[in-house]
């Protein structure tokens, strides 16, 4: 029986959120005192409300998925484990920043394939990696929902080539798996008419949601994760949220409402996430793009003008105590800091006891490195409330694929909420799209020569004087 089966060890492997830290009582007048609380707890209802019905209508799909039938993930994983060493995702944006976080995460407990992701077009770091790759041995996953991302389609062409050239035109659709869109688009089309083996992206579930899908998921269960925990976890949070007293016993409202308190009322339209443990470093790179393009948008639901957002921005400790904190604890006070803080690092690396003559080195001797990590979390916690600045801290008992997906989905929840109480819609990214269309126009893509033209006035009214 797997242990998240069990009650006790899931409540033993709950995720914990600290919000002392952005309290008055912490943080002097910058921080949230009683009214501020009682204020906020009425429109956190709200949003529970908006939040059920849009579940219960199924207009919420990413919220599904820790529920999903995942059979189909590990059929697909087991078919391919064993025939290949290697596997390489070709996707951008949520197609590879979610697999990322998850391999970067749980990468020491990996049985399987060795995971690549790829999302660099650069042909600096792009060709170098293809001549190292053993292309017999090497499994390809390319992910576009679209079928139309400019970025992962160049990647899939040129290793189909590669493929065709090396292994002949039936042989090469064996290191394939496409992950697309089930029904339509470009990489449908190219899986219907060549057989290639494919995971479909559920419907209604954008890239930046969609790390709980085969986006994520295929290539995690393929290095040898434990996917059902990962799901189970976030389930969990659901579970959490479900049974919750009031509104700021869930950590789903809390995280969200309170961040969103912040930047809309307290100037603070900056959130820092911290993680004190360099496997969670790369949830910051995926916890960045969820938050920016899903929040950052310039018309609210009413059709007004609103130019909303939070900044995003990732840091790691202890290094970036010694890079950014200055700044974040001195500089302007426009910051909410979140820890990422692990208790349990596993195995204990101690330090050894030596030059005990030294005040400054001797005491040192007796402790761990995870120990010290974690001390050094805390002491970062508290000189930033000494400054008065405010802070929240995420707690992972351990890091492991339950608690993992309880971070996951807990950040992606928060994100709703959080549009939710600014009145933006968090789904879509109309700021995107219009970069695609230029960069399609200067690449020759027919129906899109109007926008080349655009992009070429606009470079022949530079003014050579302003080029130095």
């Amino acid at each position: 029986m797997a242990n998240y089966r069990r009650r006790r060890w899931r409540e033993s492997m709950t995720v914990r959120l600290d919000l002392n830290g952005l309290l008055a009582t912490a943080v002097g007048e910058d921080g949230l005192g009683p009214g501020d609380i009682a204020a906020l707890e009425p429109e956190l209802v709200r949003v529970r409300e908006d939040i059920c019905a849009r579940r219960a209508a199924g207009r919420l799909a990413f919220a599904e998925l820790p529920r999903q039938d995942v059979q189909p993930v590990l059929e697909a994983a087991a078919a391919v484990r064993g025939r290949f060493d290697t596997l390489v995702v070709f996707g951008i944006g949520g197609s590879a920043l979610g697999a990322r976080a998850l391999d970067a995460a749980l990468g020491g407990a990996a049985t399987g394939m060795r995971l690549v992701v790829v999302d660099s077009i650069d042909p600096h770091a792009f060709g170098p990696l293809l001549d190292q790759l053993d292309l017999r041995r090497t499994l390809f996953n390319v992910i576009s929902k679209s079928g139309e991302t400019a970025e992962t389609m160049a990647h899939f062409l040129i290793v189909r080539d590669r493929l065709l050239r090396e292994l002949g035109a039936v042989d090469y659709k064996q290191h394939l798996v496409v992950t697309t869109d089930g029904e339509q688009g470009a990489m449908r089309q190219i899986v219907n008419d060549e057989g290639v083996r494919a995971l479909a992206i559920p419907a209604g579930v954008g890239g930046r949601f969609s790390v709980l899908t085969p986006v994520g998921l295929f290539p995690a269960a393929a290095a040898g994760f434990d996917v059902e925990a990962i799901l189970a976890g976030a389930a969990w949070v659901d579970e959490r949220g479900a049974a919750a007293a009031g509104t700021l016993a869930d950590p789903v409202l809390a995280l969200g409402g309170l961040l969103w308190l912040f930047a809309a009322r307290r100037h603070k339209p900056v959130v820092v996430l911290m993680a004190y443990c360099d496997h969670l470093a790369a949830v910051g790179d995926w916890f960045c793009q969820l938050w920016a393009e899903s929040l950052g948008k310039a018309i609210d639901l009413a059709g007004r003008t609103v130019e909303w957002g939070q900044t995003p921005v990732r840091a790691l400790g202890a290094a970036d105590q010694h890079s950014q904190l200055q700044l974040f604890v001195e500089g302007p006070r426009d910051k909410i800091i979140l820890f990422l803080r692990v208790e349990d690092h596993g195995d204990a690396i101690d330090i050894p006891a030596a030059y005990q003559d030294l005040e400054s080195v001797g005491y040192l001797g007796g402790h761990s490195l995870g120990e010290l990590l974690n001390a050094e979390q805390r002491a970062t916690e508290l000189a930033l409330a000494k400054q008065g600045r405010p802070s929240a801290t995420l707690a992972l008992p351990v890091l492991n694929a339950f608690t993992l997906g309880q971070v996951l989905y807990l950040f992606e929840m928060a994100t709703v909420v959080t549009g939710a109480l600014a009145g933006i819609d968090p789904f879509g990214q109309p700021g995107v799209e219009e970069g695609k269309r230029l960069a399609y126009g200067l690449m020759g893509r027919p129906g899109f020569e109007a926008k080349r033209q655009e992009v070429e006035a606009f470079l022949a009214r530079k003014d050579p004087r302003f080029v130095v």
